[in-house]
């Protein structure tokens, strides 16, 4: 059963924040905790404003988000770890070995696409993040 899962980018402010809001109201409450963290997080700071705007034009917020480091100890408490590329995965897996068997690329269920990172880039990369973002937060609801 899953009970937790950890969405994992760069800085945690772009990308595992919208995916963790979509994620969330996806699956709606039905007691699986969604959280995110950045291989390089920037600590302490709120989503990108840019991601902020694109997850309120369909309904979501990430307002309270802030970004934080990806650790050991976060790694290991989740069921199940997703990641936006496959340099993140080698990230994840250098620093928990054995989490490989439950770490995943986002967007494995559209042929194991990756999501590039819109960070200071202009709000069609944010859009284009989001609708792949959202593309694949539906197909992992069947499968959590």
């Amino acid at each position: 059963m899953i009970n937790r899962v950890l969405i994992v980018c760069v800085g945690n402010i772009c990308r595992s924040p919208m995916a963790e809001s979509a994620l969330r109201h996806r699956l709606g409450g039905n007691g699986v905790a969604v959280e995110s963290a950045g291989l390089a997080a920037l600590a302490g700071s709120p989503v990108d404003p840019l991601a902020e705007s694109v997850l309120a034009e369909h309904g979501l917020s990430a307002k309270s988000h802030v970004a934080r480091q990806v650790d050991v100890s976060l790694i290991s408490a989740a069921d199940v770890v997703l990641a936006m590329d496959r340099r993140h995965l080698s990230a994840i897996h250098a620093l928990v070995p054995h989490a490989r068997g439950k770490t995943f690329l986002l967007g494995k269920w559209q042929g194991d696409i990756e999501i590039a990172d819109p960070y200071g880039r202009q709000r069609q990369a944010f859009e284009q993040a989001y609708r792949m973002i959202d593309e694949a937060v539906d197909s992992w609801r069947s499968h959590l």
